[in-house]
């Protein structure tokens, strides 16, 4: 199914890097999307400047997400919201607070928004669904806990492609490298260990991410593309010089 054939779209963590590249890519495309966030005012700006409808939410508050979701028909679902902690810190670092957070998010908030969404996909024997993944979840780069959540989203992922067989609901797995986005600001101690993270190599924009999102959704009918693996062209992942 074309993207012009889809009419209506949900984005999680839409406020900003990569969640605001892709309502505004899907606004461009003339289709109803609800952007879904826990921050007001970047809400309102994306709003602003899109006209898309907005929900700010925690997305960790599972009763109020069933009852905003269930209620509405969504014909492309991207789940992207996440986050990460103390990527410098090794597997012992973050506080076990953080770990929680990052598994809530990053895992539990993922599937309860699959299952808010899918029976009205199911329904309507239609949809498209994307993952946002992490080229962590495929390659050793010293990032434990992140890994472990992004590896637990490309299980999920798999299992959901076959699920879905026989419904006509496609589903696309992002797996992103190094990118631009807001979601650097908690994942480092201070400012110079995430300038060393990212400085010296030009890295995607979200812009990129939410370009592959579109070839994935523009895609005949009959063709899922299951998964895009894309990084900056300087990042070799698994390897010892900027992995």
């Amino acid at each position: 199914m074309p993207i012009h054939a889809y009419r209506t779209a949900l984005v999680t963590g839409a406020a900003s890097g990569i969640g605001a590249a892709c309502t505004r890519m899907l606004r461009q495309n003339d289709l109803d999307v609800l952007a879904l966030d826990r921050h007001g005012e970047r809400l309102s700006a994306i709003s602003t400047e899109t006209g898309c409808d907005i929900l700010q939410m925690d997305i960790r508050q599972t009763d109020q997400l069933y009852q905003e979701l269930t209620a509405r028909d969504f014909d492309i679902v991207i789940n992207n919201a996440g986050l990460a902690h103390g990527l410098t810190e090794g597997f012992l670092g973050p506080a076990p607070e953080k770990v929680d957070e990052m598994i809530e998010v990053n895992v539990g908030a993922a599937l309860h928004v699959l299952r808010a969404v899918l029976p009205s996909m199911k329904e309507r024997n239609a949809g498209h669904i994307v993952e946002m993944g992490s080229i962590a979840s495929q390659y050793p780069l010293g990032l434990p806990v992140y890994s472990a959540s992004k590896g637990a989203i490309h299980s999920l992922s798999r299992s959901m492609r076959m699920e879905l067989v026989g419904t006509r609901i496609r589903h696309t797995e992002i797996l992103p490298g190094r990118t631009v986005t807001g979601f650097f600001e908690n994942s480092f101690a201070n400012d110079e260990e995430r300038n060393a993270f990212i400085s010296g190599h030009r890295m995607l924009g979200p812009e990129d991410i939410a370009d592959a999102i579109q070839y994935a959704l523009q895609s005949p009918p009959h063709v899922n593309v299951s998964m895009i693996e894309l990084t900056p062209v300087d990042q070799i992942p698994g390897a010892t010089n900027w992995s």
